[in-house]
This record gives structure tokens, C-alpha cells and sequence, in this order.
């Protein structure tokens, strides 16, 4: 077959451009070193450096969850170990309080300070995080939670929490709702709670009572009236007569798988009550308890009605802080977790990043070789071709 030297002048050059081509592409993967800088590179290695791309950018907004998250949570645990100091605080108030040998004076000194832990304490529950939200409003983040009125400290948050994604398969509330840490403390002994009826005349108190068996318990609401200041009988929420006894100060009284002490001399008709335990207010139970120390205890009975109350509200702040160091508690296990996550997602970036290295980037060693030998390959050609084109009869005419 002829080949024309304009035909083959156009297919070595077509060569020699391709050679160009290709030393000019190692040039800049040895540059960049990048080995795949567009999809016509390599299609197959980038779209799988895509999906590790999606993958890795993806993993940098979970960090970004768990760093709001742990910050949230940390602020959180904070405000919760505050508060527990305050009602430690207040219950060191009550107990000194509650002793017979302090005075009228020194009594509204310890009621002044319980005014200012109390406005601590709500002060606490409003506390925001970094970025101004409110740690205990639920999802109303910009809401005031606790606000102040005659009739008391009311909760203005909602009962929702957001949660938040810290890796593909794990998600964290955010925080705890201020009706659930402050709005809903245990009360009275777990199971019921005991109290002293307003018009008691006698000089008998009764403590927070116990459980002996719980299954036999049934909730209700109880009366124990004193027939005679000997004789009592327990009556249910229907005026039903459950069960009578003799009454000696200090001695237990047991019906329905529960025990009350009442000591003192109770007058006939005085009535000590015994009610299903609920839920209700850190703040309620402050507040009655500053009203129990600005009472009058200069009666029998009002100071019967002192050591009843004092006692029902110093269990009532143990409820409270066990209940405050079990939200802890779940907030620092929530903190765990993010370690946790946060240890496991630096490892899955590793590995993707490693794995889009290898796709990606330059092999230095295998490349500086091959740019060698194109180099080397397209002078040749060159070399070749300058020498060839020469071989023309007309360069020996």
C-alpha cells in the first residue's frame, strides 16, 4: 500500500500531539497530585469518589450535630448540678430551721436566704445555652420557661424535645423539658404522701410513712380521725371505716400494706390524711415551705403542724434531688454516647478518606516513571521525525 508523505506527515504529527497529550496529563497529575481531577479521567474511580465524598461530607454534619449536641448537653448537666446544689442548700435551711431552739428572729433570717435560693433555683431553669436558646423550654426554645405570678411558678415551655442525628443510625434528645426536671418531682415517700388536717387542735404529728406491702396497697385517699384521743379509725375516700385501733404516741398504724407514726397527743376529731403520691412542683414545695417557716409555733398543735410539714418537705427535697441526679445521670449517659460516636465516625473518616486517597491521588513513584518515559518516547518520535521528513528526493536534486 502507498502512503502518501502528506498522509504520513498528518499521522506522525496525530502521534507526536497524542504523545504531547498524554505527557502534558501525567505533567499535571504529578502537578496537582491528583490522578483523578475530572470524570473523563478515570469515570469508574469518580464515582466512587463521589459516593466517598457524599459519605465524608455527610460524617462533617454529624460532627457538627454532636459538637451543638454536646455543648447543649454539657450546658445542661451544668444547670442540673447547680440546681441540686441549691435545694442541697435549701434543705440545709430547712433542717436548720426546723430546730426547737431557734428563734423567731433567726428563723426569718433562714426564711430570707430560702426567698433568694428559691429566685436562684428559677433563675437556674432559665438558664440558655451558647446561642441564646433555652435549655429547659423544650422545642420553644426562645420562650422564658419559668415565669413568676400570684399564683406561684408556672412552666411556659412545651413537652416536646428535638433530637438530633449524630451518625446514620443514632439520634439524642437534645436536653430535658423543664416540666420534666422541675414540674414533676416525686412526692411524699414514693408511694403516698401524709399531711396534717387544718383543723387538728391536738398536739400530734405524723411522719411520711413507709411501705411494708406493696401489693396490698390500693391508692386512695385515707383519713385516719381520732375518735378519742386513744381511739382512732381510718376511713376511705367514700366515708368507709377500713379499719379502727388504739392509739399510743409513737406507735405505728398499719392498714393496706402501709405504716404512719403519729407522735403526740391527738385530740378527738383531729384527722391526719394519707394520699396516693404524685408528681408536682420543685418550686410549689419551696414556696410551702417557706411558708411553713414564717408559721406561728407558739401552740401545741401549731407546732405539731411545723414538725409534720417540715418533715413532709425535707423528704420532698430528697425526692427532688434524687430526681435531679437521675436527669444528670441521663444527660451524662447522652454525653457518653457522643464519645462514643465521635470515636467511631473519626475512624469511618479515616478509612474513607484513605479510600478516596487511593482513588484520587497521585501515585508520585509509578508517575514521575511514567513521565519520564513519555518525555523520553516523545523526543525520540520527535528525533525520528525531524530525520525522516528529511529522506525527500527533492534533498538530492
Amino acid at each position: 500500500m502507498r502512503v502518501s508523505t502528506l498522509g504520513w506527515n498528518r499521522n506522525t504529527v496525530d502521534a507526536m500531539l497524542e504523545q504531547q497529550a498524554r505527557l502534558a496529563r501525567t505533567q499535571a497529575e504529578v502537578a496537582t497530585g491528583l490522578r483523578v481531577r475530572t470524570p473523563a479521567d478515570d469515570p469508574i474511580a469518580a464515582t466512587r469518589i463521589a459516593g466517598l465524598e457524599r459519605a465524608l461530607s455527610a460524617s462533617e454534619q454529624f460532627a457538627r450535630n454532636a459538637n451543638y449536641l454536646e455543648s447543649r448537653l454539657g450546658g445542661t448537666e451544668e444547670a442540673l448540678a447547680d440546681s441540686g446544689n441549691v435545694l442541697q442548700r435549701v434543705r440545709e435551711l430547712v433542717v436548720q430551721g426546723g430546730n426547737a431552739t431557734v428563734g423567731a428572729d433567726e428563723r426569718r433570717m433562714l426564711t430570707a436566704e430560702l426567698r433568694t435560693r428559691i429566685d436562684e433555683l428559677v433563675a437556674t431553669a432559665n438558664r440558655a445555652d451558647g446561642s441564646g436558646e433555652y435549655l429547659f423550654a423544650g422545642t420553644a426554645t426562645q420562650t422564658k420557661p419559668f415565669v413568676r405570678d400570684a399564683a406561684g411558678v408556672r412552666y411556659s415551655g412545651d413537652t416536646t424535645i428535638r433530637q438530633v442525628e449524630i451518625s446514620d443510625t443514632q439520634s439524642l434528645a437534645d436536653g430535658h423539658t423543664g416540666l420534666d426536671v422541675f414540674m414533676a418531682a416525686p412526692r411524699g415517700n414514693g408511694t403516698f404522701t401524709t399531711a396534717i388536717a387544718a383543723a387538728n387542735t391536738g398536739a400530734a404529728s405524723v411522719d411520711v410513712g413507709s411501705v411494708f406491702d406493696p401489693a396490698a396497697w390500693v391508692a386512695d385517699a385515707y383519713r385516719i380521725r381520732f375518735t378519742a384521743p386513744g381511739s382512732y379509725e381510718i376511713l376511705d375516700s367514700s366515708n368507709n371505716t377500713i379499719v379502727t385501733g388504739s392509739y399510743t404516741s409513737g406507735d405505728a398504724i398499719e392498714f393496706r400494706g402501709v405504716r404512719v407514726t403519729i407522735t403526740g397527743t391527738a385530740a378527738s376529731g383531729d384527722e391526719f390524711e394519707v394520699s396516693p403520691a404524685g408528681r408536682g412542683s420543685v418550686f410549689t414545695l419551696l414556696d410551702s415551705l417557706v411558708a411553713t417557716m414564717e408559721n406561728r409555733t407558739a401552740t401545741d398543735a401549731e407546732k405539731a403542724r411545723f414538725a409534720t410539714e417540715v418533715g413532709s418537705g425535707l423528704v420532698g427535697l430528697d425526692k427532688a434531688i434524687d430526681h435531679i441526679l437521675q436527669v444528670r445521670a441521663q444527660v451524662g449517659a447522652r454525653l457518653s454516647a457522643i464519645d462514643a460516636s465521635n470515636e467511631t465516625r473519626q475512624s469511618l473518616e479515616l478509612e474513607l478518606q484513605g479510600d478516596a486517597s487511593a482513588l484520587r491521588d497521585t501515585d508520585y513513584a509509578a508517575a514521575v516513571t511514567r513521565l519520564n518515559q513519555q518525555y523520553a518516547g516523545l523526543q525520540a518520535a520527535q528525533a525520528a521525525y525531524t530525520r525522516i521528513a528529511q529522506l525527500s528526493l527533492f534533498d538530492y536534486l
